[in-house]
């Protein structure tokens, strides 16, 4: 009772193959033109940030996410962007910062500051019998 007919699916493939061809002439390529390829991401952004939460700060989260795709010059890996969620503050001090965050408290009777220091990379928990890392 719930069968499509043979038809229904001819006549949409026929309407899909259509707006595909329409989206395609009509589509505007601003890929090779910096300012207007950052515009539309902005327009792409504010979009999608329009909540109710975010749209008193829409603006700021926009140009933050959109500063955070072009760092990326090309990738397509999302995964390279990592938020960091802090308690505390407001979504006014949110901001983008390059390389990688550690927070980390220093220890007691331990040195504030260290010169020419070697710094471990590490992509695992620090268990002491399961540490795998390299260093720069």
């Amino acid at each position: 009772s719930n069968a499509i007919r043979p038809q229904t699916i001819i006549s949409a493939t026929g309407c899909l193959q259509v707006a595909v061809q329409v989206l395609t002439d009509t589509a505007i390529d601003n890929g090779k033109d910096s300012e207007a390829f950052r515009k539309d991401l902005m327009n792409i952004a504010r979009t999608t940030l329009s909540s109710k939460i975010l749209n008193q700060h829409k603006e700021h989260f926009a140009e933050l996410a959109v500063n955070a795709v072009l760092r990326l010059k090309g990738n397509t890996d999302l995964e390279l962007i990592q938020i960091i969620k802090k308690t505390g503050g407001s979504l006014e001090d949110s901001y983008l910062d390059e390389g990688f965050l550690l927070e980390k408290e220093i220890g007691h009777n331990q040195p504030k500051r260290i010169e020419n220091a070697r710094i471990m990379v590490a992509n695992t928990p620090m268990d002491t019998d399961k540490i795998k890392g390299f260093w720069i």
